[in-house]
């Protein structure tokens, strides 16, 4: 986890590193390590992908000199608070700054877990005479209403109480920020704070930049006396709660519990692998089941029920993200013994397998739905080797595979090579079950031997030691996906094509923080390389060498940086594209099933 101390670390990388945890159910904090809201999604406080409030000025009056401290861009300056701050723990959430000799303050950030109220901890110290008027100001947004211009319009029914304020941002939506302090006055104001800049590289290594308007509603306002020490709270919640309900200690003492307990049987070595899994667990949603930040759905009963309702669109960037959420079971859950977990997200991935299933779709969302039934099938073989409750998931491999196998589906689904390797995946992970419980299916062994036919004679293409990505394509080039005949749970080819495979992705695919999608020969190739595919490619490498310590030591070096590049992009994690030509990617913020195949990767060298 990333820690900074001045005159020791570089100010610059807290600028660049993503910062992110959650309350572990419903919403979420996004910034940089400095606090710095560079990116569009990026923001203090997120509930289902609305950034609800952008940032926070901490301003200090005492003897006419002001002090501001903000990480904030303008169309025409940049604040920032480089020259104040003194000490960042990005593990405790823990941020320390000296504005002078005489003032000094700290600030901590904490959820209520489950609850949805961020809580801010102020440690105020001031050993000057003269008492300090200090004020806490909210950046307040809403990012559908991102080009808004009217300030009225970011003042819905504000209600101020006692002890703060309500602003229902979107009475449609019913989308409100609550702002309350326990010791804080609440002054309400009526500014507008225009052209805040967002900057960012995109994933064609492409600068965008964004501008939106933030409204400062009005501010929380304190007096610090002279000669003594003030600890103050501020909370934010999406909804009307009670200060006298917040235990703050707990709170905090949650948080360290929650960061001492990712780490219980993790040895004290394996430092990178401690970082990997509190952060895990600082972004882990249970409830939404998302691979990134900002959480855009909630993956549930209702979700399920109101399928029928999205449109194409929005149907495939769901079946995109729940791939991706099946993918990560192993390493987010499984290598941990969540099995409860693991198991509650397959379950959730079977009911909307059967609901998109019921509907008319299209060949493209055909093929998404196809791709998450076989993933599923690889993460129910993951559980099964942590718990072996077959009878809860056998009935829905074999209707699966069933359905994949019928002439109409057969002739359709495998032009991939993904495809059909996870579909030999999926049909010697059912015969092995049946093993287990002594029967046989002797259509299904029949289709064993079709795909296995299918991959060796249809797809492998001996010239240039290379699985075709697509049968359709008449290019022909390494790809990325082939290492998935060598890496699922059930290997898909045999005698020597598996090291030339291996050769050709080493040759052509491998960098040392991440493979290319693509050969770095094809035409289409972009520049992007991505380390989620360093497990599949490892594990490849080991199950042909054999598991010792000689060739964990040699498959440990070909991932070395990449390891050691953990926390330096991400608060605990790595990012999920890199560019080979050194370029920090934007575009995506923290990326849960990266996060999780590097934790698998890591597990195969202890």
């Amino acid at each position: 986890m990333f820690k900074y101390k001045r005159e020791i670390n570089n100010y610059d990388q807290a600028r660049q590193i993503e910062y992110s945890f959650s309350d572990n159910s419903k919403v979420c904090f996004c910034t940089t390590g400095s606090l710095f809201t560079r990116k569009p999604y990026h923001g203090m406080y997120i509930k289902n992908g609305k950034v609800l409030l952008e940032n926070l000025v901490e301003t200090f009056e005492v003897d006419g000199q002001t002090y501001k401290v903000v990480e904030i861009e303008t169309n025409s300056r940049e604040l920032n608070s480089k020259e104040y701050v003194t000490n960042m723990d990005l593990e405790k959430n823990f941020f320390e700054y000296s504005l002078s000799e005489d003032i000094s303050y700290t600030k901590r950030f904490a959820f209520e877990e489950k609850k949805g109220t961020l809580c801010i901890e102020y440690v105020i110290k001031n050993t000057a005479r003269s008492n300090i008027n200090f004020k806490v100001v909210p950046l307040i947004t809403y990012r559908d209403f991102y080009n808004m211009k009217n300030n009225s319009m970011l003042k819905f029914n504000q209600r101020d109480t006692e002890d703060g304020t309500f602003i229902a941002l979107s009475v449609l939506n019913q989308e409100n920020i609550v702002l309350k302090s326990d010791k804080m006055r609440w002054e309400p104001d009526n500014k507008m704070l225009y052209e805040v800049k967002h900057e960012l590289i995109n994933e064609e290594s492409k600068k965008e930049i964004y501008f939106e308007d933030l409204a400062i509603c009005g501010q929380f306002v304190t007096e610090v006396k002279g000669f003594s020490e003030t600890k103050l709270y501020v909370y934010i919640s999406y909804k009307d709660f009670n200060i006298e309900n917040i235990n703050e200690l707990e709170v905090f003492n949650n948080l360290e519990f929650r960061n001492r307990n990712a780490v219980f049987n993790v040895d004290e070595s394996f430092i990178e692998l401690k970082d990997l899994s509190k952060s895990i667990l600082n972004t882990d949603m249970e409830d939404v089941l998302v691979p990134y930040l900002p959480y855009k759905k909630e993956y549930n009963d209702e979700y399920v029920k109101s399928i029928s309702d999205l449109s194409a669109s929005e149907l495939e960037k769901d079946l995109d993200e729940l791939i991706d959420i099946t993918r990560a079971v192993e390493g987010q859950y499984l290598l941990y013994k969540k099995i409860k977990e693991a198991k509650n997200v397959v379950m959730t991935v079977h009911k909307v397998i059967k609901e998109v299933s019921k509907l008319e779709l299209t060949e493209e969302l055909k093929e998404k739905n196809n791709l998450l039934k076989l993933w599923y099938i690889e993460a129910v073989n993951r559980i099964l080797q942590k718990e072996g409750r077959i009878e809860l998931y056998i009935d829905s491999m074999k209707e699966i595979i069933y359905n994949l196998i019928e002439p109409e589906n057969r002739a359709t689904c495998f032009n991939t090579i993904e495809m059909a390797a996870l579909m030999l995946n999926a049909v010697k992970v059912y015969l092995n079950i049946l093993t287990w419980i002594g029967e046989t299916d002797k259509q299904i062994e029949l289709q064993e031997i079709y795909f296995k036919n299918l991959i060796e004679n249809e797809f492998w293409v001996k010239e240039k030691n290379v699985m075709k990505k697509n049968l359709k394509e008449e290019d022909v080039y390494a790809n990325v996906e082939m290492l998935y005949t060598l890496s699922l749970s059930f290997p898909c080819v045999t005698d020597d094509i598996p090291n030339k495979i291996l050769d050709s992705v080493f040759k052509e695919l491998y960098t040392p923080y991440g493979l290319r999608k693509v050969s770095k020969h094809y035409k289409k190739y972009d520049g992007m390389i991505y380390p989620q595919y360093m497990a599949h490619f490892i594990k490849s490498n080991l199950r042909l060498t054999g598991i010792t310590r000689a060739s964990q030591k040699i498959s440990y070096n070909l991932v070395k940086e990449l390891l050691q590049d953990v926390g330096k992009h991400v608060n605990g994690g790595v990012k999920k594209i890199y560019n080979e030509k050194g370029i920090a990617i934007d575009s995506m913020s923290y990326d849960v099933l990266t996060n999780a195949e590097i934790v698998r990767l890591y597990y195969m060298f202890i």
